[in-house]
């Protein structure tokens, strides 16, 4: 209401305003307590795991530097002081560099995945699926016994079974290429031969940006929602002081780095608070957000980032992502709502986001087990630690005496490579230069005035001894001694000096056999550690949200890293032998034409021939193709030889007609040579009689031809 100039409220809409202001300053104070009730769980609990991780970051920063072949500073000033060489054989980022090779090779095939899902064994059938199958079977379940019906549906259910499980093993190996698996698993690959331990991140579920075509193949940026996966770095990981292992511990803490504008980017999203973004956006912008730690400095150059320490202090925001426990009633007061925090008094598995004094994320962990999605495997595992030991540390004796060696090596070869010379000064010449030698050089000298007798030389040279082949069969002993103490030998990345059973091909066979232990005990660490929860949280979380029902299904994942994909040389050869040997009439009849196609799919597949195999829908088709016509052409065969064989009756028949006409045709011309004979012979007529076997078939008589009688006298 207003009179004239004069603005003026009434005293109900002042009282309101008051207690909105006082409502709103005593929301922004509990909200402030509670993220310092938050924040400082968080914080306590980092504090805590920075200081007990203080023993194992210098294992680590140690580690780096033997991978990258360089001293330790104060190692570094020792040997400066006494001069000399400051060689450092690199025998440790060989090893490290034979072994991450050797490992991508199993992990990372050209084709195949070193993982598999396969259904799980069919338990107990109810009764109820049991006659609804029967039922549907009809006419072929009468005279089947309840046991043939249960082996009949295992046998359908397993077939169903594998082929969902085969269609759900090409979702996850999808997501896991788009989720940048491949690049991931590479930089763990090279921690994991490093360090003590490695780590890897996944499946967390961001927004990704990606290509979509509109009508006319007109492109635009979209945004989707995939599971993403990161390597760790061991600096940036904090475990509780009592963990063992990724999920047993309190908590476990990750530093990660920010800047403004990926904060900017989670505003708006849920679990993040738009309030507590925005006060660290101010924050940074009036001085920073980072933390230092003692050993950043140093792990900066070792990574070749020197300067960043230096340059990027205004830029990066550093943040703790705590996965761990957290009061209901803490949870309750950031802004959860009952419905996700039913116990106040209750804890709960939260994943939470610190940057400097604010909370800016904090939900409940989605996995129904509680697991937290970071996966670590190590070289050698510690029973009951979680940090295990590394390739530099499994080998840091024989690295050091090396050194040692070498450096004694190169200073006496340096000394054996010339002479020493001692040189009297006071008898040289005022004009010589002692510092300057060279061939056919003259020296000046002053007569030897020591009384002596005779007189000495005023230059004399001194040849050191060399012992650098000493010193190297020494250097090749501690050499060899690193091949036992990683289980990874030199013939394994092809040094070709083997010796011994090596200089065969059934021996180096024995060898690489014997050596693919040591490295199938690594790889197995990787499978149970890291492989296999990725695959599980991947079927877990499609079980859970994949609108595709044809992927559900009961399965169980199989990691192959460590027996088939290390064994898939020697089992394409056993593959191919098996191909030749059966290769007869005999072991087809057995294996059939689909199972001959299955082998045939299994060698093309090695041999980076996808798709050159057909299908067994195809090669039934093909198959009964070829039956019918090899029917069709049996029948018109069978009507061919039937059509000759009547062929062959007519001629006979025919040419039995002509016989029989021949036949009749010759006794008529007996008959008229008869008749000339009787008249010859005056006869006076013709003879009663018959000719004996001369009609045609089974001596038949032919009535009216006379021969003469036996004993008759001619009439001449």
């Amino acid at each position: 209401m207003s009179l004239g100039l004069l603005h003026f409220k009434p005293a109900s809409e002042l009282k309101a305003e008051e207690e909105a202001e006082q409502q709103r300053q005593d929301e922004a104070r509990r909200m402030q307590a509670v993220e310092s009730s938050l924040s400082g769980h968080i914080r306590g609990a980092f504090e805590a795991a920075k200081t007990a991780k203080q023993p194992i970051e210098r294992r680590l920063l140690d580690c780096a530097r033997r991978q990258k072949g360089e001293y330790d500073a104060d190692k570094l000033r020792a040997i400066q002081e006494e001069g000399g060489s400051e060689l450092y054989p690199k025998l440790t980022t060989t090893k490290c560099r034979a072994a991450a090779a050797w490992i991508r090779d199993i992990l990372m095939p050209a084709n195949g995945r070193p993982w598999g899902l396969d259904p799980t064994p069919v338990a107990e059938i109810p009764p109820d699926y049991l006659n609804a199958f029967a039922q549907r079977l009809g006419e072929r379940a009468q005279g089947m016994d309840q046991q043939q019906l249960e082996d009949l549906l295992r046998r359908e259910v397993q077939a169903k079974a594998r082929q969902i499980a085969d269609r759900h093993e090409e979702v996850i190996n999808d997501q896991l290429e788009e989720g940048g698996w491949s690049e991931a698993l590479e930089s763990f690959i090279d921690d994991f031969v490093t360090y003590p331990a490695a780590f890897l991140r996944g499946p967390l579920l961001q927004r990704v940006p990606e290509f979509a075509w509109k009508e006319g193949w007109q492109m635009i940026e979209v945004e989707a929602i995939k599971p993403q996966f990161a390597r760790v770095s061991p600096y940036d990981l904090y475990p509780s002081p009592d963990s063992s292992d990724i999920d047993d511990g309190a908590y476990l803490i990750e530093r990660e780095r920010y800047t403004r504008a990926h904060l900017n980017r989670l505003r708006g999203v849920p679990g993040y608070k738009d309030d507590a973004i925005e006060q660290v956006l101010v924050e940074h912008g009036r001085g920073g957000l980072r933390e230092w730690l003692a050993t950043d400095s140093e792990r900066a150059r070792l990574e070749d980032r020197s300067h960043d320490w230096m340059t990027n202090q205004g830029e990066t925001i550093e943040g703790l992502h705590y996965w761990g426990s957290a009061q209901g009633l803490i949870l309750l007061q950031w802004g959860m709502t009952p419905e996700q925090v039913e116990d106040p008094l209750g804890e709960y598995e939260i994943d939470a986001i610190l940057i400097g004094r604010h909370v800016i994320r904090c939900v409940i962990n989605r996995n129904p087990m509680g697991a937290r999605p970071y996966h670590k495997a190590s070289f050698q595992l510690v029973p009951g630690s979680f940090w295990g030991i590394g390739i530099p540390e499994l080998m840091s004796d024989v690295q050091d005496m090396c050194c040692a060696v070498a450096r004694a090596q190169a200073n006496n070869m340096a000394f054996a490579s010339g002479p020493q010379i001692e040189i009297a000064m006071d008898r040289l010449a005022p004009e010589e230069n002692p510092n300057e030698i060279f061939p056919m050089k003259r020296w000046r000298t002053k007569t030897d005035r020591t009384g002596t007798g005779s007189p000495q030389p005023a230059i004399r040279f001194y040849q050191p001894d060399s012992r650098a082949g000493e010193l190297m069969q020494v250097y090749s002993q501690w050499e060899q001694r690193a091949d036992d103490a990683t289980n990874i030998p030199r013939y394994s990345y092809g040094n070709e000096k083997v010796g011994g059973a090596g200089n065969t091909a059934s021996g180096l066979s024995m060898l690489l056999e014997s050596a693919n232990k040591g490295i199938k005990d690594a790889i197995r660490h990787i499978d149970r550690g890291v492989t296999s929860r990725v695959i599980a949280a991947l079927w877990l979380f499609n079980m859970r949200y994949s609108p595709d029902m044809s992927i559900k299904g009961d399965c169980r994942v199989v990691p192959r890293g460590a027996s088939a994909m290390l064994l898939r040389e020697q089992t394409q050869q056993a593959r191919q032998q098996f191909l030749a040997a059966t290769g007869n009439e005999a072991d087809m009849q057995i294996i059939g034409v689909e199972g001959r196609a299955r082998l045939l799919r299994s060698i093309a597949d090695q041999l980076d021939m996808p798709g050159l195999v057909p299908e067994d829908d195809e090669i039934k088709g093909r198959v009964e193709q070829q039956n019918k016509q090899q029917g069709e052409q049996q029948a018109q065969q069978m009507q061919l030889e039937a059509g000759k064989a009547q062929a062959d009756a007519a001629k006979k028949q025919a040419d039995a007609g002509k016989s029989q006409a021949e036949t009749q045709r010759i006794l008529l011309e007996i008959q008229a040579l008869m008749g000339q004979l009787q008249a010859l012979g005056g006869l006076g007529g013709a003879i009663p009689g018959t000719i004996q076997g001369a009609g045609p078939a089974g001596g038949e008589q032919q009535p009216g031809l006379a021969m003469p009688q036996a004993g008759a006298a001619p009439g001449y």
